[in-house]
């Protein structure tokens, strides 16, 4: 068996191992978090329970997903570029913090150009480039966590287009809800957290999403997140009015569409992006559900709200 045929196989095995919106609801009836990682200790073997925060839940749970991603990354070198976007999901954080100290003069002088010269030599020299000229010409640091998340998506894109037609096709409509995404959380972060508009336009990826070029520029001359968030769901003709309903959309959108993609190209490589994403977005669930439950928050109400 090929490392690609063994990589999908392996995907589809564990498809059937993600829970049900039921079994969220079951667990969110833990009385504490104790209770939870219990629960859990089956699905993920290195959670600690006692002494448990959501915060050490969440770093857990991380751990144990990009434990994973490796699992598939190992199988196949053909992949292992393109699935390496799923890891950088959750350590591009890290990166991007790291980085926004150094340009904010917040280390040492002499230790400023270390994070720099690291990253480039670890292949992140684009998002370094980026990053500095948005902060040198705006000083707004979380323009450095949309210039990472801008080129991980442009990455999976030139990735995906190596790996042959039937799993670019396979993962045409994931990619664009992806991209749709990312430019329309930038749009109305950006303008809640008072970002020129002309800073939030240099961010955005255009051409590679499914909303017109010239609506996501009107959409960023809207003044307010909330007004942006209405006429982008207005253009998706979609219900709903604000920033957390366009939020919405595209949790459920993305689920939606890596479940289609899953079930139409089961038998190649688009199962494995499919899959991958649907267990990013089951850890993302049971953090959430983690700080639901730290918070004594109703747990059925809570769940209906926060669980995508």
């Amino acid at each position: 068996m090929s490392d690609p045929v063994y990589t999908v196989v392996k995907a589809s095995a564990r498809k059937g191992r993600l829970l049900t919106r039921e079994e969220f609801l079951e667990l969110s009836y833990s009385k504490d978090l104790k209770e939870l990682a219990n629960k859990l200790k089956e699905r993920v073997p290195t959670l600690e329970a006692p002494a448990l925060s959501a915060k050490a839940l969440e770093a857990s749970l991380y751990s144990a997903y990009l434990a994973e991603v490796d699992e598939f990354t190992k199988t196949s070198d053909r992949l292992k570029k393109a699935l390496s976007f799923f890891k950088r999901e959750v350590t591009d954080t890290e990166r991007a913090e790291t980085l926004k100290s150094a340009l904010a003069g917040n280390l040492p002088e002499k230790q400023r150009e270390e994070p720099l010269i690291r990253l480039k030599a670890e292949g992140f020299d684009r998002e370094v480039e980026a990053s500095s000229k948005a902060f040198m010409k705006y000083r707004i640091p979380g323009l450095v966590d949309v210039a990472f998340a801008r080129q991980r998506i442009l990455d999976l894109c030139e990735d995906i287009g190596k790996l042959g037609r039937e799993a670019r096709t396979g993962l045409t409509d994931f990619v664009k809800t992806k991209v749709d995404y990312f430019n329309s959380m930038t749009i109305i972060r950006g303008l809640k957290n008072g970002v020129p508009p002309a800073a939030i336009s240099e961010l955005l990826i255009y051409q590679l999403g499914s909303i017109p070029d010239e609506k996501l520029n009107e959409a960023t001359k809207q003044g307010a997140s909330e007004k942006a968030a209405a006429f982008l769901l207005s253009t998706l003709s979609s219900k709903g009015s604000g920033a957390r309903d366009l939020e919405r959309l595209y949790e459920e959108r993305l689920g939606k569409n890596a479940e289609r993609a899953y079930y139409r190209n089961y038998s190649n490589l688009a199962a494995v992006f499919s899959y991958l994403e649907l267990k990013l977005r089951e850890t993302k669930n049971l953090i959430r559900l983690a700080n639901i439950i730290e918070r004594e928050m109703d747990p059925k109400k809570s769940v209906q709200e926060f669980i995508y």
